[in-house]
């Protein structure tokens, strides 16, 4: 899965460099449980990356732009209480972890001006690879997923010459696939909110 990582953000970086019309972004992304996925972690999490590289049509005279997103997030949770497993409840002190990584095709709509605030409407589709590990005492469990997903995107870039702070929020939502620890169908949703930087080619 790391090796998949790398070579996709080498590949939006290159072709990033040769592209004429072209948004490069990278965010510190925070993450807000929702749904069903609160049943597992519910805490909000403070450790998260993401890489999009986007390219106006009509060599950047059209307000459309299409590209790749991909992303790291990481949730956690400690508690102590009892949780009921396929092989019987357990009761003890509990670490949750949940990891997913967003790989997604994306389009974009972009509104007003590149020189003044740059409103956008976007959304991405594509997967996303789960890791989910629970600890208890000496026992430990671990599901991994491919889910079908995506998300829908609302950003505002606030330019700084060639540099943009771009702040942007997304509902995640990757469907039901495989098991979950409880062997549960496992589908997980979650609120995205980023913030960092954008460069701007032309």
């Amino acid at each position: 899965m790391k090796y998949v990582l790398t070579i996709l953000l080498l590949m939006a970086l290159s072709t990033s460099a040769l592209a004429q019309s072209k948004v490069t972004q990278i965010t510190y992304n925070m993450s807000i449980p929702d749904g069903d996925m609160t049943d597992y972690i519910e805490e909000t999490s403070f450790r998260g990356i993401g890489l999009d590289g986007r390219w106006f049509l009509q060599g950047g005279d059209s307000p459309l732009a299409l590209g790749l997103s991909t992303a790291w997030h990481v949730f956690n949770q400690t508690e102590s209480g009892t949780v009921v497993l396929p092989n019987g409840a357990l009761t003890g002190y509990q670490n949750r972890y949940l990891n997913t990584f967003p790989i997604m095709a994306t389009a974009a709509f972009y509104f007003g001006s590149k020189d003044r605030l740059w409103l956008y409407l976007g959304v991405g589709v594509g997967t996303y690879y789960t890791i989910q590990r629970f600890e208890i005492g000496v026992i430990a469990l671990e599901e991994t997923n491919w889910h079908f997903g995506g998300y829908p995107e609302i950003g505002i870039h606030f330019p700084l010459e060639e540099m943009d702070i771009t702040i942007n929020g997304r509902y995640n939502v990757a469907f039901e696939s495989g098991e979950d620890i409880t062997k549960d169908s496992a589908q997980w949703t979650y609120w995205g909110i980023n913030v960092g930087l954008a460069y701007r080619g032309w």
